[in-house]
């Protein structure tokens, strides 16, 4: 189940990141089509290839918004599992509740800390589960450098989200389309993480399983 949960949430991240790109390369071709001194017109290719970027951008955006949804799903439901499992354990997981590893996600100020400290919990309860002779590498780095990007990518596509630019004028268009670039790159290295910690937390359920088995281990 972990494996098949897991799986797909990295196949999922591969199609977003696929949207980010595209969307990144649809922001540079409108900064490249509208380059040039502002007091000279565009010619009709650039106003043919700034329009479609735009466009490509929007489309991108939407879709973007429809992948994310089904991630998130996806994901919460990954680690309810993952909590519920943890409660059976020779030693108990008892930092939280299986629907609170997922409430906390939404409450706002808490959810600017409590899930990274729900995540590196369980990942420290499954390397416990494993016992030495198969303790998974529990990545702390790895899950700190995953939360600070969460939390700047996050804050980045908030203040673009909120920003308004100068659609009127090349200048505005521009500035927008490069701080888009930038916002893109910070999400694209937080998704990458962040399928590094999906795949170590479902490598580390499945050894803990395995571990509870392991001869001098509680069955």
């Amino acid at each position: 189940m972990f494996e098949r949960l897991g799986g797909w949430v990295r196949r999922l991240l591969l199609v977003y990141l696929g949207l980010l790109v595209l969307e990144s390369a649809a922001s540079a071709a409108v900064i490249a089509a509208l380059s040039g001194p502002a007091d000279l017109d565009l010619t009709p290719a650039q106003q043919s290839v700034a329009s479609w970027s735009l466009l490509t951008m929007s489309d991108s955006g939407y879709a973007q918004a429809a992948v994310f949804i089904v991630i998130v799903v996806l994901f919460l439901r990954l680690l309810y599992k993952a909590v519920q499992q943890a409660k059976g354990f020779t030693v108990p997981f008892t930092e939280v509740s299986p629907g609170w590893a997922v409430g906390y996600w939404f409450i706002p100020f808490l959810n600017l800390y409590r899930p990274f400290q729900v995540v590196k919990a369980l990942f420290k309860a499954c390397a416990q589960e494993a016992g030495p002779a198969a303790k998974p590498a529990a990545g702390e780095q790895l899950l700190g450098a995953w939360w600070a990007l969460f939390l700047i990518s996050n804050a980045a596509s908030w203040a673009l989200a909120r920003s308004d630019p100068d659609f009127n004028s090349r200048a505005g268009i521009t500035a927008y389309c490069g701080y888009s670039i930038v916002c893109n790159l910070l999400v694209i290295a937080g998704l990458l993480l962040f399928a590094a910690v999906v795949k170590r937390l479902v490598v580390g359920l499945g050894v803990a399983s395995a571990g509870r088995t392991l001869p001098g281990t509680a069955a």
